[in-house]
């Protein structure tokens, strides 16, 4: 890991515990085991360090959300999504991918303070996946009397809710996941 690397992976332990604002470039570079001044051979500044972290996690999720079609089980002309092991592979992504965890710790702790970060959380934890979803849906051929925005956001929300149950409380994993597994049975064989 090059200095760069270092800078980033510290900054967001930092961040992710403290939040953005309470974690000064000093405590950043004593993190790191450099002086703070150099910090500046790598970043213009604490933010372009927070806007570096939130351009990766962008790539991330955007890159996880592409993947969604290996959920589509029986391809052809009746084809299912399997909603259980989406959901809760969404969800566990949320919790043990270690980049895209700290980022959404990260904005959890700053989405009060800094309209910045709740825009980014709104954006690309809420609606974006859940447009990613819609489309999914749409593609995958349901009933035309469904409303795909509303069954996106039914599928998801369950999942943002497991994770602020988990974040309360880490030891309830295996429980959310059977939560989950159950939210979703009716969903399962929405199909045209």
């Amino acid at each position: 890991m090059n200095t760069r690397e270092k800078i980033l992976d510290k900054s967001l332990d930092l961040f992710s515990e403290d939040g953005y604002s309470d974690v000064s470039l000093e405590k950043i570079a004593c993190a790191v085991g450099i002086k703070a001044p150099s910090i500046y051979k790598h970043f213009k500044s604490k933010k372009d360090i927070y806007d570096s972290l939130l351009a990766t996690a962008i790539c991330k999720v955007d890159q996880r959300l592409e993947g969604i079609d290996k959920y589509v089980v029986n391809k052809g002309q009746s084809n299912r999504l399997d909603i259980p092991r989406l959901s809760i592979d969404i969800f566990e992504y949320l919790l043990h991918d270690n980049y895209v965890s700290r980022i959404r710790k990260m904005i959890s702790i700053e989405m009060y303070k800094n309209p910045h970060a709740m825009q980014f959380y709104v954006e690309k934890f809420i609606e974006n996946p859940i447009a990613k979803h819609e489309e999914f849906i749409r593609n995958l051929g349901i009933k035309e009397d469904y409303d795909v925005k509303v069954l996106a956001t039914i599928f998801y929300s369950p999942i943002l809710l497991a994770v602020k149950l988990y974040d309360a409380d880490p030891t309830k994993e295996d429980e959310l996941v059977d939560l989950l597994n159950k939210s979703y049975k009716r969903l399962e064989n929405i199909r045209r």
